[in-house]
């Protein structure tokens, strides 16, 4: 099978009672949960400038192995201590594949 890395966006936005420091706090643990997945690439958190938009973005090697990861993910208390950070509804997740890579 050919190398088809997956792109994983989780977009949402900040309730406005939440710090920015506990945003990435959690941000962390997330991503060190992510970090011990096979077939995890890289990530990073980005965020719209002017509005409390943020965008966690993920790679991973292949869908199969994202399919593994959040199912893991699911099962795991991670993910549920991050959605008290954010506000109900604004929570979507994308995930896209890669088909040329400049």
């Amino acid at each position: 099978m050919k190398n088809e890395i997956i792109t994983e966006f989780v977009k949402f936005k900040m309730l406005d009672s939440t710090s920015v420091e506990h945003l990435l706090l959690k941000a962390e643990i997330l991503n060190e949960f992510q970090i011990r997945q096979d077939g995890y690439i890289d990530s990073e958190l980005v965020k719209k400038s002017d509005e409390n938009s943020w965008c966690l973005i993920y790679h991973y090697e292949s869908l199969e192995k994202v399919k593994v990861i959040g199912e893991k993910m699911r099962c795991s208390k991670v993910f549920d201590e991050f959605i008290p950070l954010i506000e109900p509804g604004s929570l979507e997740i994308t995930f896209c594949q890669q088909f040329k890579k400049w």
